[in-house]
């Protein structure tokens, strides 16, 4: 119906300017030839003085000189009907130039709401509705996206949950019908599975909340350097055989301004992506004034497996995996990197992920330095 009432509404208007155009310059063509043609008769020879002048002058007029100004008639008339019609073609072809794109768009977002995420509409007509298009083929490549990080989530959920749930049934059951014996270390197995779910419990709490912007922060003085090479030598018993953790930062503080228990889930979810990936090298740990002096950078650079570059710009994102069947051997949801993200990004500052020139990857945080290493203006 609106699709319709648009098209008839530019239809008319651009058909009433055209007819009415039309018109106008037949009613002013045609006074203006008449009383050209008056004068013309009046100023022939033997005309002079015979009084022809105002509005029945035409009554002098002889059958030639009135059958002229009749022909004239038919001409303006019938000049004017031609001119209506290819008004009314020219309005019909404009109306449906203008309205076809608009059309397609609501074709498309039909197709969009029935679930055709990967339909896309031609991007035509002027740049006002091109410009539309664009954006409505934008929109669907976000939602594309979206739909297949959520059936990832779904898919890697449910891994998540089945493993620790299948191993913490099995050995419960087997306890509880006599076929395994009640030992402490089985109780433990079944403790870890537990603890397991709850914390990816926890975390899918922490990125819904996250996203919501509704985490809590306790905002303050953060020595952004101690924070790091804490967390290096807390991270260094978790590393596989082999892999050196270290820090590498300045002797004196980098002062930042932030909840320091936030920040440091920060560069602990960092630490055990890295080490969730590197079976040999080393993982190192960096803190760096930037040389425009208002920026401090934490950095982790490994040696591990690396980011194919296609993966770099999503490994932020919620349940973002870039090698599911790695992923599946090497655990994790993809949910620490999303919730880091979204750490950093409300104390104003912004993440990043590399390839490591020497092999590995390369991924950490930028955070405006505070304005004085006593204080600092609180966000």
């Amino acid at each position: 119906m609106a699709r319709s009432g648009l098209f008839w509404r530019m239809f008319l208007g651009i058909f009433a300017v055209s007819l009415g155009s039309v018109v106008t310059v037949g009613i002013v063509a045609r006074t203006a030839f008449t009383s050209a043609f008056g004068t013309y008769i009046e100023m022939g020879p033997g005309m002079h003085g015979r009084g022809m002048m105002g509005p029945g002058r035409t009554a002098f007029l002889g059958a030639a000189e009135q059958t002229f100004l009749a022909s004239v008639d038919r001409g303006v008339l019938l000049g004017g009907l031609v001119a209506a019609v290819v008004a009314a073609l020219a309005a019909f072809l404009i109306a449906r130039t203008l309205t076809a794109p608009l059309r397609d768009l609501e074709e498309g977002v039909s197709v969009l709401a029935a679930g055709d995420l990967g339909h896309r509409v031609a991007v035509s007509g002027p740049s006002e509705v091109a410009v539309l298009g664009e954006s409505f083929n934008a929109m669907a490549d976000a939602l594309q996206h979206a739909e297949d990080l959520r059936r990832r989530m779904v898919a890697d959920v449910a891994h998540e949950l089945r493993n620790p749930l299948t191993a913490a049934r099995a050995q419960a059951e087997g306890m509880a019908e006599g076929v395994l014996p009640l030992e402490v270390s089985r109780v433990e197995s079944v403790v870890d599975d537990l603890v397991h779910l709850s914390r990816l419990a926890d975390d899918l709490q922490e990125l819904a909340l996250a996203e919501a912007g509704c985490l809590s922060y306790e905002m303050r003085p953060v020595d952004l350097a101690a924070l790091v090479r804490h967390e290096a030598e807390r991270a260094g018993p978790h590393a596989q055989p082999g892999v050196e953790v270290r820090s590498e930062t300045p002797a004196g503080p980098v002062i930042v301004n932030g909840d320091e228990r936030r920040l440091a889930q920060v560069v602990r979810n960092l630490f055990s992506n890295a080490l969730r990936h590197t079976s040999t090298g080393s993982v190192v740990a960096s803190v760096t004034p930037l040389p425009d002096g208002h920026i401090a950078e934490a950095r982790l650079t490994d040696t591990g497996s690396g980011i194919a570059a296609t993966d770099l710009p999503h490994v932020f994102e919620r349940f973002y995996r870039a090698d599911t069947a790695r992923a599946v051997d090497t655990g994790g949801a993809g949910l620490g990197l999303a919730i880091a993200r979204h750490i950093i990004e409300d104390h104003d500052g912004t993440v990043f992920a590399e390839s490591a020139p020497e092999g590995g990857a390369s991924v950490g945080f930028r955070l405006p330095l505070a304005t004085s290493p006593e204080g600092g203006s609180d966000s």
